[in-house]
């Protein structure tokens, strides 16, 4: 991540603009200055860190914007409005050209808006190298493919692949499938494909196959629908099957190294490998109620700003399917800033809670009411009301 080190820093009085770049306001924690900005349209944190006899002024990554240009010409004009020394930057913009983003890479909003696609829906949890996810969207034209990947660069070059082919019928999201299947309609996907995911056999909370996760899956599933799920690992493969059994209606399929019609380059080096491929099936078999769409998290009080600063402690508050967990606080004249945890402990929310005198609000984006950040939000407000 850009970043300027310097071993003076004359720190300017905010608000201020520079080039185009608005510093907002700052607050403070130990040897830390968090500074709201806002640049190319967009609001984020920078930080300025205190490093006896050196600062180090950077990005802070809960926050960061959607391109590194609008991050590296905020630290240079802030190093620039501090009088800095520079010892080392790796910040200058290589030009002042802003990116254009592919359109079908998407945001969470585009979901959150519940709406009826107008094709059938395919979905691809963790596509890599997007080679199985372009061959549906090759071979199913009048469906639309809905491709979920953690792994920015792997969603960037899809998106680059699906350009070249000319295909239309493809959206892609950076996001964690966990939560992004709360904000899916019921009874709307066709088909959920989940190859090669990573086993985390010594991390299982991590896995994307889990009770919560396959209720989720069946209730977005069509009757008919099928989830697949294709492994090397034979102690996922019993983990999913064992989960999956507990359905109390329930239609699987087993196979053992069937060939597909398209292979991942995963798959390409465990059959070099001669290592057994399985696959499990799971098939909707039932109707689900529908479901409504999912609004924004909201405070609807305004707290004493001086309370919580007094009383704040680093915190964990435990519930029967959530967490919350007050990491640190930043204070300033008239708000408090808390970086907190909170939601499901196998998909947690990492955001900030911004408490002004006149509202109290999450930050960067927001948060959405799926299930247990809602349990995790009242816990949070009845923390902040004392």
């Amino acid at each position: 991540m850009p970043n300027v080190i310097t071993d003076f820093i004359n720190k300017p009085l905010l608000p201020f603009n520079s080039e185009g770049v608005d510093f907002l306001w700052e607050v403070t924690s130990k040897d830390t200055d968090l500074i709201k900005t806002r640049c190319g349209g967009e609001e984020f944190f920078i930080q300025v860190k205190s490093r006896t006899p050196k600062f180090i002024i950077k990005g802070e990554k809960l926050s960061r914007p959607s391109q590194v240009i609008f991050l590296q010409r905020t630290l240079m004009e802030y190093a620039k409005k501090a009088e800095c020394n520079i010892l080392f930057q790796n910040a200058l913009p290589s030009s002042n050209r802003t990116e254009i983003k592919n359109p079908i890479i998407k945001e969470i909003d585009f979901f959150a808006q519940n709406f009826i696609f107008d094709k059938e829906l395919f979905l691809e949890i963790g596509f890599g190298s997007g080679r199985h996810l372009l061959y549906q969207a090759k071979n199913n034209p009048d469906k639309l493919l809905i491709g979920i990947e953690i792994h920015r660069p792997s969603i960037e070059q899809s998106a680059k692949q699906c350009d070249i082919m000319g295909l239309k019928n493809v959206i892609l999201i950076n996001y964690d499938s966990r939560i992004l299947m709360e904000f899916l309609r019921s009874n709307s996907v066709s088909k959920i494909f989940i190859h090669f995911p990573v086993p985390w056999d010594k991390k299982p909370h991590r896995r994307v196959i889990s009770p919560y996760f396959t209720d989720e899956a069946l209730r977005v599933l069509k009757i008919g629908g099928t989830l697949e799920l294709r492994t090397d690992s034979e102690e996922y493969c019993k983990y999913a099957l064992d989960i999956f059994m507990q359905n109390p209606q329930t239609d699987i399929r087993i196979l053992k190294n069937f060939n597909l019609e398209i292979n991942s380059k995963y798959e390409d080096r465990w059959k070099r490998l001669k290592k057994n491929i399985y696959d499990i099936t799971l098939t909707n078999t039932k109707l689900s109620s529908d479901n409504s769409a999912l609004s924004r998290l909201h405070f609807d009080f305004l707290n004493n700003i001086d309370k919580i600063r007094q009383n704040f402690t680093p915190k964990l508050f435990r519930g029967g399917n959530f967490f919350v967990h007050f990491e640190e606080m930043y204070a300033g004249y008239n708000r408090v800033v808390i970086k907190a945890a909170f939601g499901a402990y196998d998909r947690a929310e990492h955001m900030f809670i911004v408490a002004e005198e006149d509202k109290i609000s999450y930050f960067p984006n927001g948060a959405y009411a799926t299930a247990a950040n809602k349990a995790a939000h009242e816990v949070i407000k009845k923390w902040l009301n004392g």
